[in-house]
């Protein structure tokens, strides 16, 4: 499903949460083959799927797996485009209060969307869906609507917003050296 990945090229992202109800199964399987269909008619040159879990940590203090810090950069870069573009990313990003079974300890994580759709021209974020704006609510769904329709897009990129790979878990530093009391990645 992955095509190339030349910088001037359009891309899209589709992150799908995982471990969800055959109904939600299978409206992601319908909006991958619209985006494949996208892609056969070169709209988009490149899709990558990304299965991501329920809820990732707020805060790089208590994300400590490097996919959980790939999800907050992500979503960092996802806030940044939504400010610039006077749109808010409610409701697809929520914080809720969890208690670890694990620890006993309660800690605030983000719960990710169902599916969420990010479109690149090269490494410029054009577009982050589910999205607010101007009152209305934009789904993933009339998002593809859009790119179907070949509507153009009125949104300012946001340069350089591929977000990197976090650095090994070798390469962090101490989790006494991280700021524990940190803000969470809270919705805009």
């Amino acid at each position: 499903m992955q095509g190339s990945t030349q910088p001037d090229e359009t891309r899209a992202e589709l992150y799908v949460r995982s471990l969800l109800p055959d109904g939600h199964t299978q409206q992601q399987a319908a909006v991958i083959d619209r985006l494949q269909g996208l892609s056969d008619a070169d709209v988009l040159s490149d899709i990558a799927v990304q299965v991501i879990g329920r809820q990732i940590p707020s805060t790089p203090a208590e994300a400590r797996t490097e996919l959980g810090l790939f999800a907050l950069n992500r979503v960092s870069v996802f806030q940044e485009w939504a400010k610039r573009n006077d749109c808010s990313l409610d409701p697809a990003f929520r914080v809720r209060s969890v208690d670890s079974e694990i620890t006993g300890e309660q800690y605030r994580a983000l719960v990710f969307p169902i599916q969420l759709l990010a479109e690149y021209d090269g490494a410029k974020l054009r577009c982050v869906t589910p999205h607010t704006a101007d009152g209305e609510t934009v789904t993933v769904r009339d998002r593809l609507t859009m790119l179907e329709g070949e509507d153009e897009s009125t949104f300012s990129s946001l340069e350089r917003a591929s977000a990197a790979r976090p650095p090994a878990q070798s390469d962090l530093p101490a989790a006494d050296a991280i700021d524990e009391d940190s803000d969470p990645l809270l919705p805009e």
